[in-house]
């Protein structure tokens, strides 16, 4: 707890009650209260409120038994008695004095931004020296003492100029002591010239010249994630990685690379806020993150055409990296998956024509249009497409719909083979007599989570469809070989680089994170730990240009990271790397 001073000693009063029996009461606790008797002054001024505190004679009587109260460390009391003071005696000449008392009650509470707040308030009441001189005193041990990051939320706070000019001082102070030089230049001016002859200004002007020298000799990386909100713990993976991979390559190579973590809370506007902090207060050549897709596009957009590099680790919407030169996303993509997987069934195992199964959400439709795309490029044909509702039991609808338009295509080439026009539709008659009939196509695409394709996957055995399936990252699952059993073997699926978990690289790096953070590592952490290591690469190699780095980062192809290997596609920025599996009784089994 931070120790703060008190030295009140009820100053001296100023005002005494007119009711006699009042000023007997508030004679008899003044003298328990300078014999350090503070039960029995609490005691004597209660017994009298309670009878009389109706009264307007129980002004002068209150602010000594608050004071009483937060010398016994009774600070619930203190506030309630506070509160209705308020409410009885607005604008009452003691109202500054239990202000500082509710200051030094919260700030024993370890509520420090309150605690501050009260004693500002304290100081807008501006009637005693020697209350601002203890409010201003104490304000300082509490700033001297709290972590950096917390003195700047403060900073943002309604505050008196007095105890704004010692909060933003001790706030440029912790810029300082995290590397943050390019931040503590502006801030020591923009002090100066908020604060004209602060007692600070000689030792800001210095510490702005000794983070200049710093700045000449130190590169900077920013690091953009959410380590608060709801999905703090992701941030903080990322974040823990991030720098754990800074500290490894400074070692090795010699470097001198300091990170700066600011807090996208994980929505927009904050991220927007946070971009902004970067390029024009830190200025820094490049910002790992953001962590989210939605806020990654955010920082994307603000970064494009301005003199900094991004590059998140984890985003996975499509298009972020292609809004600029100067984005990048480590991560692959929806899209870089389907066009993987339709790549892969062309070129590898010659399949000429497919179909599509997918879900009707977001997921589904991208990746069956990411996948339509690579095929149209490599004039390969799509005879059928069919979406379901995510999470339905029956797809008979989607697979008669299938067969039918099989069915033509086949009584089609049966009629086309024979120098004949097939033209007319496909009636019922043709449907009965080809019910038992297996109809073909060279592949089936179904870009879904593991609990639709293991009801899916036995329905295309069912209803007699003969096809190699080829599924999405959703099917990486224990769940699809456990429940799809032999309906799903022989499948091939595109999903994100995998960890090698028996790799010397995992090793050493889950014994250095566990070592650092007392926590194991996940593919999160290890996301953001080789978003490190392609920028450290970049940085050694380009310095800190952030054009150079832009070009360096894009000829860093086939870069193997602890992930999985990354290499930046020059149009769209993004990782193209993927993986495919085939899937066997066993597991699943890598083949590309």
């Amino acid at each position: 707890m931070i120790k703060l001073f008190f030295g009140l000693a009820f100053i001296v009063l100023l005002a005494v009650p007119e009711h006699p029996k009042a000023v007997t009461v508030l004679e008899r606790a003044t003298g328990y209260y300078k014999a350090g008797n503070y039960d029995s002054t609490i005691i004597v001024i209660r017994n009298y409120l309670k009878k009389n505190g109706k009264g307007n004679e129980s002004e002068a009587l209150v602010p000594l038994i608050c004071e009483a109260m937060v010398r016994k460390g009774d600070y619930d009391s203190m506030h309630r008695l506070f509160s209705m003071f308020r409410q009885k005696f607005p604008g009452s000449r003691f109202t500054p004095r239990l202000w500082y008392l509710e200051g030094v009650a919260l700030g024993r509470e370890e509520m420090y931004s309150q605690s501050i707040s009260a004693f500002s308030a304290c100081l807008d009441g501006g009637v005693s020296s020697v209350l601002d001189s203890l409010s201003l005193a104490n304000t300082e041990v509490i700033c001297r003492q709290m972590p950096s990051g917390e003195v700047s939320e403060i900073a943002q706070l309604p505050l008196h100029y007095r105890i704004l000019e010692i909060v933003r001082y001790y706030e440029i102070n912790g810029f300082y002591s995290m590397g943050q030089f390019a931040k503590v230049q502006s801030q020591a001016e923009d002090h100066r010239r908020s604060f004209p002859r602060s007692r600070y200004e000689s030792i800001l002007r210095d510490l702005a010249l000794k983070a200049r020298d710093q700045q000449k000799v130190t590169l900077q990386v920013g690091i953009l994630a959410p380590v608060s909100g709801d999905e703090a713990e992701v941030g903080k993976r990322v974040v823990q990685g991030a720098q754990l991979g800074i500290e490894l390559l400074n070692r090795q190579n010699g470097m001198s690379v300091k990170n700066i973590v600011l807090d996208t809370k994980g929505n927009m506007v904050e991220t927007a806020r946070r971009t902004k902090e970067f390029i024009d207060d830190h200025r820094v050549p490049v910002i790992i993150g953001p962590v989210l897709s939605h806020t990654a596009t955010v920082c994307a957009a603000m970064s494009v055409g301005k003199p900094v590099v991004m590059i998140s680790p984890t985003a996975t919407d499509d298009g972020i990296a292609g809004l600029g030169k100067n984005i990048f996303q480590m991560n692959a993509t929806m899209g870089v998956l389907g066009q993987k997987a339709a790549r892969y069934a062309v070129e590898n195992l010659n399949i000429k024509e497919f179909a599509i199964m997918a879900p009707q959400t977001s997921y589904g439709m991208l990746m069956a249009e990411s996948f339509k795309e690579e095929l149209r490029k490599k004039n390969v044909e799509l005879v059928a497409e069919e979406y379901f509702e995510e999470g339905a039991n029956d797809f008979a609808a989607q697979f008669l719909s299938l067969r039918s338009k099989l069915l033509k295509r086949y009584l089609e080439k049966k009629v086309l083979d024979k120098g004949g026009d097939f033209s007319r539709k496909i009636a019922r008659s043709d449907s009965l007599k080809y019910v038992d009939s297996t109809l073909s196509v060279g592949g089936l695409f179904i870009p879904a989570d593991a609990e639709d394709v293991v009801m899916i996957a036995p329905q295309v055995i069912f209803h007699r469809i003969r096809t190699q399936m080829i599924g999405s990252n959703g099917w990486h699952n224990q769940k699809t070989i456990q429940d799809g059993r032999q309906y799903v073997a022989n499948a091939i699926i595109s999903t994100s680089s995998e960890i090698d978990q028996n790799s010397r690289e995992w090793q050493e790096f889950r014994a250095a994170y566990k070592a650092k953070f007392n926590s194991e590592p996940d593919r999160v952490a290890a996301l953001g730990y080789d978003a490190a290591l392609v920028v450290m690469k970049t940085l050694k190699e380009a310095g800190d240009d952030p054009a150079k780095l832009a070009d360096a980062m894009l000829k860093s192809q086939g870069f193997s990271g602890i992930t999985g290997k990354i290499t930046f596609d020059q149009e769209s920025g993004a990782n193209n790397e993927a993986v495919i599996f085939k899937i066997s009784e066993s597991g699943f089994i890598r083949v590309q």
